[in-house]
């Protein structure tokens, strides 16, 4: 009797009438205030990253000072 059950399950197909949108299409028309503030937010990190990564090199291209105490 299970195995009557379970055939029965997997012969019924799976219809998914949902209509997806074109991939070129976009979602929303206008970018919502939070979509606006993410990315601003992802600039602003970006440049303090590319900032300090550029510290970084710069202060290993200088020499070595040698302290003498």
């Amino acid at each position: 009797m299970r195995q009557f059950q379970s055939r029965q399950q997997h012969q019924q197909p799976v219809q998914d009438n949902t209509v997806r949108p074109a991939a070129h299409v976009p979602a929303r028309e206008a970018a919502t205030r939070q979509d606006l503030d993410n990315e601003m937010l992802d600039r602003a990190a970006a440049l303090w990253t590319t900032r300090r990564i550029r510290s970084f090199f710069l202060l290993l291209e200088q020499p070595s000072r040698t302290t003498q105490r």
